[in-house]
């Protein structure tokens, strides 16, 4: 019997290679040409989503806009609002801004003889001083670097009047002539440390009614030895604190006080 095989299985071959052609060609043979139609299709689908795109865009600044306006006017109604405020406080201080009055020059007095602007009592380097428990008049020297005035006083006794303390004493000095025998009540006691020994001294402190110029006061004075000196009478800085000025350039601003014009 004749072998039939070997034809069958080429002929199956060959159909086998037919088909893979066939579907090898349909895959890659090239596309039909588009038409006028596809293109217009194709132009029209285009136009479309520029337009969208546009109209999102469009939406898309028109809110940016909207917004950056609503900042523009909050920031002019705050601008605003602080101008506002700022003007009302201008308008306050006008209304409690006193007028300036400007005084002519003719319309300023001078100030009395022995006085300074502000009414002080203007006193030189040395002036003449009235003692009322002396009755007499004495050359005193003005210092400001001495807190305490003093007097020169010799045989100090101390004695109760009335059940309070007073002291008696005798002033004397190179310009005096008599001793003067002075008496007033004893304030207190203060220790004077000389520059020129170790030890210091107890001294009493009294007070006196005192005349320079036209000013009248009640001061303390400490006790001391003064005849020596050039002046019996000093003047410190609490008799001139707050009520005389010292121009040290000056001597005896004031006249010689006499018992007529104390009386």
């Amino acid at each position: 019997m004749k072998n039939t095989t070997g034809p069958l299985k080429q002929t199956a071959l060959l159909c086998l290679l037919g088909l893979a052609a066939c579907t090898a060609w349909q895959k890659n043979r090239p596309a039909p040409p588009a038409t006028i139609e596809d293109i217009k299709a194709q132009l029209s689908l285009t136009a479309q989503q520029i337009q969208e795109a546009a109209q999102l865009r469009q939406a898309e600044f028109s809110r940016e806009q909207t917004e950056r306006a609503s900042r523009i006017d909050a920031d002019i109604k705050y601008i605003y609002e602080a101008l506002t405020l700022l003007d009302s406080k201008i308008d306050v201080l006008h209304e409690s801004a006193r007028p300036t009055v400007v005084i002519a020059d003719e319309k300023c007095p001078p100030p009395p003889q022995g006085h300074t602007a502000d009414g002080k009592l203007l006193l030189g380097e040395t002036e003449w001083l009235w003692l009322d428990e002396a009755d007499h008049a004495f050359q005193a020297r003005i210092d400001t670097g001495a807190a305490t005035s003093s007097i020169s006083a010799a045989d100090i006794t101390i004695f109760e009047r009335d059940g309070e303390d007073w002291a008696r004493f005798f002033m004397s000095h190179q310009d005096t002539d008599d001793r003067i025998r002075i008496e007033a009540p004893l304030v207190r006691h203060v220790r004077i440390k000389q520059a020129s020994a170790d030890s210091s001294d107890r001294r009493p402190v009294v007070l006196l009614s005192v005349r320079v110029g036209e000013l009248n006061e009640k001061a303390q004075f400490t006790l001391a030895d003064r005849s020596n000196m050039a002046f019996p009478v000093l003047l410190g800085r609490d008799f001139l604190k707050d009520i005389a000025v010292v121009d040290v350039a000056r001597t005896y601003i004031h006249p010689k006080p006499q018992l007529k014009d104390v009386r």
